[in-house]
């Protein structure tokens, strides 16, 4: 690979069960690796890491595998737990690019944080029938005043929802991390009351730009809306002030379930055909967004390129992002760089299969700077990256 620089819903016209898109080729996705299921290959979380926890602090990569966790089940379910309903979901891993060990190697620079617990926490309902079995947590967006937050995947249900993320401890390892999802208010597709990111086929991409939650989909549309990639801000203040509602035609009716308003509002629009395959990330200033993003028209982009643009943030309606100029190719659709994030004011991508990359934005110089697969057991199967962010964990 090279790169260079040149309301209320109605839920009688969306019934639960039918498509709301989201898949992208996976759809079971969320963690793993193989006997142990969400370490790295060695012994423990972490080589180097003592009982008090993994060591990292400063400016950190945090990213999470998307592949289910059960090697038992072939990652097409996650690990049951103890407590009938409850299962062990994705992980997440902490990752210090350029950390220097004791020991002369890389080693300590993974550290399995955690796995994302589902459980009661995302509603009895979803405990009673089964739908966490194949649960999955996509995308990573963390803000020193915002906490973390992440998109799952409800593959029973079809359906998108935004996650707040508890971690106990920072700096601890192989921890449960506690998950509360809000789920996408689902209808018709050119309802106001719909939220416009319901029907997206695919979503991919979340980040902070200051104090407002991005996410960002392909431009492949979905069903009634148009193939316009875009960027949407995410209403958080919706969760925080009001939580979850309860709809007279959910036949479901749980009080855990489906957030209390629309969370999408369109931030910035791409176009037809072309949109965000990978993450986003602040630009150096901090008063931009940069977008991985890939075209689904040859005629807009070759196929087997990413390329690296900037939104504005919006005045008047929805921004239009322009390229940086800077690209990768040849990307193979589906080995997308899912995760980007700065890290001591240096960006960096981790693809699929967790090479992490290198971008020089004042030279337009990119190159691998680790490749991570190594470092778990059988990842050609039990690893599928899904996103990243920066962190910052005081010394």
């Amino acid at each position: 690979m090279a790169w260079a620089l040149p309301g209320c819903i109605d839920l009688g016209a969306a019934p639960l069960g039918e498509s709301s898109g989201g898949s992208d080729g996976d759809a079971t996705d969320a963690s793993a690796s193989s006997a142990n299921p969400t370490t790295p290959a060695t012994d423990g979380p972490c080589v180097g890491c003592g009982d008090d926890g993994h060591g990292l602090t400063g400016d950190l990569l945090l990213f999470v595998n998307g592949r289910l966790t059960s090697a038992d089940a072939l990652y097409q379910s996650n690990i049951p737990a103890a407590t009938d309903g409850h299962y062990v979901g994705s992980a997440i891993y902490l990752y210090d690019p350029d950390a220097a060990c004791d020991d002369g190697t890389d080693d300590c620079r993974l550290a399995l944080l955690g796995n994302a617990r589902f459980d009661e926490a995302l509603g009895e309902t979803s405990v009673g029938d089964g739908s966490l079995k194949k649960m999955s947590l996509r995308e990573l967006a963390w803000s020193p005043t915002q906490g973390l937050w992440g998109i799952t995947y409800d593959v029973a249900n079809d359906e998108w929802g935004i996650a707040s993320i508890d971690v106990p401890d920072w700096r601890a390892v192989g921890q449960d991390l506690g998950v509360e999802r809000y789920a996408l208010l689902p209808g018709d597709p050119q309802s106001p009351g719909t939220d416009p990111c319901y029907w997206q086929e695919v979503v991919s991409g979340l980040g902070f730009l200051g104090e407002d939650l991005l996410l960002g989909v392909r431009g492949v549309g979905g069903v009634g809306i148009a193939n316009d990639g875009l960027l949407y801000r995410i209403d958080l203040e919706v969760i925080r002030d009001r939580g979850w509602c309860v709809y007279e035609n959910d036949p479901s009716q749980d009080p855990q379930y489906y957030a209390c308003d629309v969370l999408c509002q369109p931030w910035a629009d791409f176009g037809p055909a072309i949109g965000v395959a990978g993450d986003i990330a602040a630009d150096a200033d901090g008063e931009a967004a940069l977008a991985v993003v890939r075209a689904e028209d040859a005629m807009i982009m070759p196929l087997d390129r990413q390329e690296l643009w900037k939104a504005m943030p919006p005045v008047d309606g929805p921004s239009t992002p322009t390229t940086t100029g800077l690209y990768a190719e040849p990307v193979p659709p589906g080995l997308d760089l899912e995760g980007l994030a700065r890290v001591d004011g240096a960006l960096f991508g981790i693809d699929v299969t967790a090479q992490v990359w290198r971008l020089d934005e004042a030279t337009g110089e990119v190159a691998v700077h680790e490749a991570l697969a190594a470092r778990f057991d059988d990842a050609e199967q039990a690893l599928r990256i899904r996103g990243a962010t920066h962190v910052v964990i005081e010394p």
